[in-house]
């Protein structure tokens, strides 16, 4: 596939971008994904309950955020900061031979950068699992609001088939 990310913004070089090309466009995707359920989180509950091809298309949309968010994002984030930053455990943040911040004692361990790398990739997934909660939450509340109407709708009639009846008999 194409990267189709630019080299420069604005005439700044970014040279990273173009890397992280898998990242950003799995990102894309997401927040897409994201808008679709905000948007569709708008709509009113509807009165008759869901058939099973919405019940289907919900579960294959939900299914591939899942996949995005708990799948291909950390896993890209992973090998961006392999192979891109180098953030291999020969590379350290900080070692236990460096003084602390100017203080006359030692670092009491080390810190590699690839531990940096998989707690960068755990709040990856804390994140999107706190916004799962909310979202679950958010889904599951969505049309219990008050209605906006406070005169009592007029009661309708019912056949014996379970449709409406235009005309009183």
């Amino acid at each position: 596939m194409p990267n189709l990310l630019p080299r420069s913004i604005l005439g700044f070089t970014v040279t990273w971008l173009r890397p992280a090309g898998r990242l950003f466009w799995a990102s894309v995707v997401l927040l897409i994904g994201l808008a679709v359920f905000a948007y569709l989180l708008k709509r009113p509950k509807p009165d008759r309950p869901a058939t099973w091809a919405e019940c289907m298309a919900g579960a294959v949309a939900s299914f591939g955020m899942f996949l995005v968010a708990y799948a291909v994002i950390p896993h890209e984030w992973i090998t961006f900061s392999d192979k891109y930053l180098q953030w291999t455990p020969d590379k350290f943040l900080f070692q236990s031979t460096q003084s602390m911040l100017g203080a006359p004692w030692n670092w009491p361990f080390n810190l590699p950068y690839q531990a940096l790398r998989d707690v960068v990739a755990a709040g990856i997934y804390i994140v999107f699992f706190s916004v799962n909660l909310f979202l679950f939450s958010a889904w599951q509340k969505r049309g219990t609001a008050a209605p906006a109407e406070t005169a009592a709708p007029a009661k309708r009639r019912f056949s014996r088939f379970g449709r409406p009846l235009k005309v009183e008999a």
